[in-house]
């Protein structure tokens, strides 16, 4: 599972190489040239100069099932993560989209939501 799967619905042409993240180390880097941690349920993305852990995703089933319920999950905003296309986004910090090679700025942004991860160290 990758980050890209959660948006492939809306856009075909998308992959991990069209996100862009700065870590808190300052390096910034695309999701495809980072370290991955995958398990079955969950797909962690790690800094390659720190080895911070700084996107994670998962579906909502395993979220619901490994996690938290859904109903505390939208009640706490979203500080868990993102719901997009039946995934949970999770991210230590800010999240761009910006498709390589089209020298286009930013065309979205996923805001941090750092909370995903204290919640997935009691896994």
């Amino acid at each position: 599972m990758r980050l890209a799967d959660a948006f492939v619905v809306d856009r075909d042409w998308i992959s991990d190489g069209d996100f862009v993240v700065t870590c808190t180390c300052g390096q910034e880097q695309r999701l495809d040239a980072m370290t991955l941690d995958e398990g079955s349920d969950l797909t962690v993305y790690d800094c390659t100069r720190c080895e911070n852990s700084l996107v994670g995703i998962m579906t909502d089933g395993a979220a619901t099932d490994l996690w938290l319920s859904i109903s505390a999950m939208t009640r706490s905003q979203g500080s868990q993560g993102h719901r997009v296309n039946g995934y949970l986004v999770g991210s230590k910090v800010d999240i761009a989209l910006q498709p390589s090679g089209t020298g286009l700025d930013d065309a979205e942004l996923l805001l941090g939501t750092p909370n995903f991860f204290f919640a997935l160290r009691d896994l």
